[in-house]
């Protein structure tokens, strides 16, 4: 039986502010057909699960700081997946920029 090992690389960059606080977790791919996929990141004594801020609003900033960082550097970037930590309260506009700030540092790494 021949097993196969995949590597699976995430990018993440933290925004903090006085009000609000995120992590924004991405891996870049193939988006799927069905849409790209959430994954819930939690602590070992972490009870609850349930994502405590719009969830889309914040797939929709990071899908946009993507697509902005791609026009910008004439990338072609898919998010395939991303973490979501869900008691992080993120304000309008953090996650947008720190998708942003990823996906540059992808496009622009080896430049």
């Amino acid at each position: 039986m021949s097993m196969s090992i995949h590597e699976s690389t995430y990018y993440r960059r933290q925004h903090v502010t006085g009000t609000g606080c995120v992590l924004v977790s991405i891996k870049f791919g193939k988006t799927p057909e069905d849409g790209l996929l959430v994954v819930r990141r939690l602590t070992l004594k972490q009870e609850g699960s349930e994502v405590q801020f719009d969830l889309n609003r914040h797939i929709e900033e990071i899908l946009e700081g993507v697509r902005s960082a791609n026009q910008k550097h004439n990338g072609c970037l898919e998010v395939q997946e991303i973490e979501v930590v869900p008691n992080d309260y993120p304000q309008r506009g953090q996650a947008l920029a720190a998708a942003f700030e990823i996906a540059e540092y992808v496009l622009t790494k080896n430049i």
